[in-house]
């Protein structure tokens, strides 16, 4: 007998993960849906899988900190919900069914800090077999409030039936150098004030940080240490500071199985040896899945994740103490980087003052002399059993726990300058743990030929537990003995925050004809947070998709043409502790005092009180969504398209009150937010033939959001300042999402720029420059196939938004900035106010250095630069062992890459930064301030299979 099997191009049943890790044909969802598989996660490889997805997914804003290889990323999916400083507005990520923990575990404001990475920076891309990005309200409200900002689903890879053991191993190595090697700073004045070149030691540390002395000449000239030395050009401190970093990931997966036990056993080593001198990142993953069942009904899953980080030396950013970019960034043009390392220290041991102002501390210092340890040991662990009690009715339970101890210590060393006595900065104890249990009930049961019904009812309990305990302390006893007991100061304080929602849901899927599908799910949750009497919120949702091409017939040049609609509504509550105060042990405590409200331990720690709101309620997130789906010309061609609208209402913020209450802010129901936006991906194939295909696929994304209302009695919300203090980050009404405002320059009819009569520029109305935020992102990956090799180019855009530069406003006052050169020698001619007469002015002649400091930190308008750029972001060559080759080995699958990361920055405005170049990843987007350089890498992956 002959048979032939007819291909069938109306629908190519392709299946995705969903909420609750529901598996469903995507014709059937009336939602946008997008999926990254593992495989490109692990070839150009991140520290951060986060920064992998970055160009990959329409509607989906990575941004990487300037922070370092163990720093953390900030995902935002179809734009910011929650106006208020303290949200992150990012996605819920879910392992395997289980919510992790996605928090920043430290981070940088404007007066320093280090950012201490996050939680889906711990998953191994190795053991990731797919990624689902959930983006709309309707694809994430089946986990209700803690999904109001989109989910991102990462499905682990499993074990199949199979003759004997599988084995998969992979080596990685990547070589990085930092992008910013020489900055486009001026050479041809050198260290100095006004002028002149130092005439002594004291001279060179008075101007240790200032290229306003006279023309670069080659002359001798006495430096910070006593030592003359040429006055010439130093251009290469870039490269004689920041070394070659290196990451090198091994892995190695065993998987087997038969008919009834499937499992995979994966181990993967990382390590991670910095750019920046002394410092790097260790992290083991150990993970094991096991699928069996336990006779004809009963199937059980397990899902086992440990994660062991050792992280040294992570570097201080942002303000000075302690961080060697600031220094670094800010030498003056004559001063070279291995002048700092030879006189790091004085003939007492301590730090050797280089510069008038003891914060800034020697780079060398910094690094090798400062220390910082912390290590985190995380398990994610879960277990499903689902037992079908007929053939289209079953019941599932599933338990899962995130939980990780962390312990971190950092020591300001004996005889750093801004702090003699040394100090202790330890957090001697996190201890986090999250516990989710499921039940669910379940039917997938058809009729007849036409109408088919799938759903299921469930509930769930969340229960969250952070345990932080910290130690500070001042001046060491001893010296150099760097323990707690040593300190002649110290300060304990413990933090515990709970927290409990419990919650039930629902989901109903009815579908007729297999083109035609409605979905309804409900979710209702009770949160811990908020008062009892308004704790509940029911967060609904419906979705419809019509399959147009199964429905009618459609031309032979169409393949498949869908409709989709959705609505849906989410939201969520607060933190703990916001509805009335909360009391504090403080230390030393003495017996027969009153320990003081959380609220005055704040006041304590910054100077501000915040009032608790026993009358919060939860905010709510409604969102519509509508698209289209259709391939053509023989799958040759495919288009995504959606629309969406999304609205904040009633969001908790802490806003400004009148301190006559006793209190500086409180926490109300009072911010609205909208985003609006469109996403469209292609995918096409342009060439394909026997020996040669290209495939290309263009993924872009708008979103418009605004500020539709704040405290009445608000004009303006800050989010973040910056240390310079001239530009802020704000929440204004009627404005995008976190705008940068500052002052921009007051200028005549003409359009110059004004001055009092001492020469400062007058300050021109406070200005709103634009969004820190770019609301256009474009995402553009050719794939090139030519027998064996392949060839994967990305290329990444973001335009639209705005950057203010610390780096270059620094580059200004200190005399580095190219534009300082105007004027040096015969002053500049600016227009004063006279002072008998403030209608009018006169022409004017200063000195260069008195007109360019007086315009840095004052007026923020010359270092508000555009923040769009367009970055080769990788490449990746493939050659892969054609088949009749593997067939001669033992191997299934061999393969070996040349990739590349950031090789190419094509476009950009603002100079001697990255664009990238934040140093949080909070609310206060849009400021950089002498971040991390960040790195072009370059490596090789090999990988075998048998």
């Amino acid at each position: 007998m002959t048979i032939t099997l007819k291909t069938d191009e109306k629908s190519l049943g392709e299946v995705v993960v969903t909420a609750l890790g529901i598996r469903k044909e995507k014709k059937a969802l009336g939602y946008s849906v997008s999926e990254v598989k593992g495989e490109e996660l692990t070839q150009a490889r991140s520290t951060n899988i986060a920064n992998t997805l970055s160009g990959k997914v329409a509607g989906l804003n990575v941004t990487s900190t300037a922070t370092g290889p163990a720093g953390s990323s900030r995902i935002i999916l179809r734009g910011n919900t929650s106006i208020d400083k303290n949200r992150n507005n990012q996605p819920l990520i879910v392992v395997d069914g289980i919510p992790i923990n996605n928090d920043n575990l430290g981070s940088a404001g404007e007066y320093g800090g280090t950012d201490a990475g996050d939680g889906i920076s711990s998953i191994n891309p190795d053991d990731i077999a797919t990624i689902s990005v959930l983006k709309g309200g309707t694809a994430a409200a089946l986990y209700g409030s803690r999904a109001s900002n989109g989910v991102i689903l990462i499905t682990t890879k499993g074990g199949a039936s199979r003759k004997g053991v599988g084995v998969e191993f992979s080596s990685n190595i990547v070589i990085d150098r930092p992008v910013v090697e020489n900055l486009d700073w001026q050479y041809d004045y050198g260290m100095g004030l006004n002028g002149l070149k130092p005439q002594t030691a004291a001279e060179a540390r008075a101007a240790g940080l200032f290229s306003w002395g006279a023309p670069l000449d080659g002359s001798s000239v006495i430096q910070y240490d006593g030592i003359s030395r040429p006055y010439n050009a130093v251009k290469n401190n870039f490269k004689k500071f920041y070394r070659s970093g290196y990451t090198f990931t091994n892995s190695i997966a065993a998987s087997g199985g038969n008919e009834k036990v499937t499992w995979r056993f994966g181990a993967t080593d990382m390590k991670n040896e910095a750019t920046l001198p002394n410092s790097g990142i260790r992290r083991d993953n150990l993970s094991l899945n096991v699928s069996a069942w336990l006779g004809k009904k009963l199937h059980l899953n397990v899902y086992a994740k440990y994660i062991r980080e050792r992280t040294t030396n992570r570097p201080r950013v942002s303000d000075s103490p302690g961080n060697a970019n600031f220094a670094l960034y800010l030498l003056p043009t004559s001063l070279a980087v291995q002048t700092l390392k030879d006189s790091k220290l004085n003939a007492d041991g301590n730090e050797f003052r280089w510069n008038a102002n003891e914060y800034i501390t020697n780079p060398w210092f910094s690094v090798y002399d400062f220390e910082q340890a912390d290590k985190k040991d995380r398990f994610i662990n879960s277990a499903e059993l689902r037992y079908d009690i007929l053939d289209w009715l079953y019941v599932k339970g599933r338990i899962g726990a995130d939980m990780f101890f962390r312990d971190n210590k950092a020591v300001t060393p004996n005889g750093t300058a801004y702090i003699p006595g040394g100090q202790i900065n330890d957090q001697t104890r996190q201890n986090f743990y999250e516990l989710n249990a499921d039940v669910m009930v379940g039917v997938e049961k058809g009729f007849s030929e036409t109408w088919r019904i799938s759903g299921f009812v469930g509930a769930n309990v969340m229960r969250n537990k952070n345990d932080k305990l910290y130690l500070t302390g001042n001046t060491f006893n001893i010296p150099y003995f760097y323990d707690q007991s040593n300190l002649q100061t110290k300060t304990v304080t413990n933090d515990i925050f709970e927290k409990r929602i419990n919650s039930l849901y629902a989901s109903a899927e009815l579908s007729f004809k297999s083109y035609l599908y409605l979905t309804l799910t409900g979710r209702n949750d009770w949160f811990s947070t908020l008062p009892v009497n308004s704790n509940s919120i029911f967060y609904p949702s419906a979705g419809l998709s019509f399959v147009l091409s199964d429905a009618v017939t459609m031309p032979k040049w169409i393949n498949y043409a869908k409709l989709r609609t959705s609505w849906a509504q989410v939201g969520g509550d607060t933190d703990p502790y916001r509805l009335r105060l909360a009391y504090q042990v403080q230390n030393p405590l003495v017996l027969g005092t009153t320990s003081l409200p959380v609220a005055d331990v704040k006041k304590a720690q910054d100077g501000s009180y915040a009032v608790p709101n026993a009358n919060l309620k939860p905010y709510v997130n409604t969102s519509y969504e509508a698209g289209f789906e259709a391939r053509f010309f023989d799958n040759r061609l495919s288009v995504d398209f959606s629309w969406y609208t999304r609205k904040t209402k009633d969001d908790i913020v802490q806003t400004t009150i009148s301190n006559a209450s006793g209190y500086n802010t409180a926490f109300i129901n009072v911010g609205k937010v909208s985003n609006k936006g469109i996403e469209l991906m292609i995918t096409g194939t342009p060439v394909r033939s026997k020996n040669f295909t290209w495939d290309i696929t263009p993924n872009f994304a708008y979103n418009k959001s605004e500020v539709i209302q704040l405290d009445g009695k608000l004009n303006a919300l800050k989010v973040s300042d910056v240390r310079t203090f001239n530009v802020t980050i704000q929440q204004v009404p009627h404005q995008p999402f976190g705008v940068i405002q500052g002052y921009s320059f007051q200028r005549d009819d003409q359009g110059n720029i004004l001055f009092n009569a001492a020469g400062k520029p007058l300050q021109g109305p406070l200005t709103i420059f634009g969004t820190g935020v770019a609301p256009y992102t474009l995402g553009v990956t050719n794939t090139f196939t030519y027998k064996a090799f392949s060839l994967g180019v990305l290329i990444d855009s973001r335009w639209g938004n705005k950057l203010y530069s610390g780096t270059n406003d620094y580059g200004y006052y200190f005399g580095l900035q190219k534009a300082t050169l105007d004027g040096r020698s015969g002053g500049v001619t600016i227009k004063a106010q006279d002072p008998n007469d403030p209608t009018k002015y006169t022409d004017k002649v200063v000195d260069a250095q008195d007109y360019y400091q007086n315009i840095a930190f004052n007026i923020a308008e010359p270092f508000i630069y555009s923040g769009a750029f367009v970055k080769l972001r990788q490449v990746i060559l493939t050659y892969s062992l054609p088949s009749a080759t593997l067939n001669k080995t033992p191997f299934t699958g061999a393969s070996l890459s040349f990739v590349a990361r950031n090789l190419w920055i094509i476009y950009k405005d603002v100079p001697n930064v990255d664009p990238e170049s934040t140093y949080s990843n909070g609310a206060g987007q849009g400021a950089e301030l002498l971040g991390y350089p960040q790195s072009r890498s370059f490596g090789l992956n090999l990988n075998v299979k048998f």
